[in-house]
C-alpha cells in the first residue's frame, strides 16, 4: 500500500503541490478520501504525461512504438488486472456521466450514452470472467449484452443520421434520384 507521505513525495518530485488552492478540493476528514485524492492526482499527472509522450511522436510508427512501450509492461497477477479493469470501466462510466451532466444538449448526447453503456457492459463482463455469480450469471450476461447492443444501435443510428444529413440539399428536403 502506498502511504500519503509517499504520494505527496511523488507529487513534490513532479512539481505538483496538492495543497495549493484549486489543485485538490478541501481535505475530507476521512483519511481514505484524502489518500484517494492524492492517488488520483498522481494517476492524472502520470496519465497526462503518457498521453503527451505518445501524442508528440513525429509519425504513426513512432507513436505506435511509444504506445507499445507504455502498454508492454508486464501486468500484475490476473486477479489484480481484472480488478483494475473493472475499476477502470466503472471510473470511465462515472466520468461519462459527469460529461453528460455538463452537456448543454438535451437529452444526453447519444455518443456519451453509448459510451456509458459500453463501459457498464465491460465492467460486468470483467466481473463475470473472474467471478461467475451462480444464478445471477445469466441475468448479468443478458444485461451486459443488452447494453452492448444498445450502444451499437445508438452509434449506428447516429452514424446513419449524420450520413443522411450530410447528403441533404441545402433546402433540407431529400430529393428523389
Amino acid at each position: 500500500m502506498v502511504t500519503m507521505a509517499q504520494l505527496r513525495a511523488v507529487l513534490a518530485v513532479l512539481n505538483v503541490q496538492p495543497d495549493e488552492p484549486g489543485v485538490l478540493r478541501p481535505v475530507d476528514p476521512d483519511h481514505g478520501v484524502e489518500q484517494a485524492k492524492l492517488a488520483g492526482l498522481v494517476h492524472r499527472v502520470l496519465g497526462d504525461e503518457v498521453r503527451r509522450v505518445i501524442g508528440t511522436a513525429a509519425d504513426p510508427d513512432q507513436r505506435e512504438r511509444r504506445w507499445s512501450a507504455a502498454a508492454d509492461e508486464p501486468p500484475p497477477a490476473a486477479e489484480v488486472t481484472a480488478e483494475r479493469a473493472r475499476f477502470d470501466a466503472r471510473q470511465l462510466s462515472n466520468r461519462i456521466e459527469v460529461l453528460a451532466a455538463d452537456a448543454a444538449a438535451e437529452p444526453v448526447p447519444v455518443l456519451l450514452d453509448a459510451a456509458a453503456r459500453a463501459a457498464d457492459a465491460a465492467a460486468v463482463l470483467v466481473q463475470l470472467s473472474r467471478h461467475p455469480l451462480g444464478a445471477e450469471t445469466e441475468t448479468l450476461w443478458r444485461a451486459a449484452l443488452d447494453d452492448l447492443a444498445a450502444a451499437y444501435h445508438l452509434i449506428n443510428d447516429e452514424h446513419e443520421e449524420l450520413a443522411a444529413t450530410a447528403t441533404r440539399p441545402l433546402g433540407g428536403a431529400l430529393t428523389a434520384p
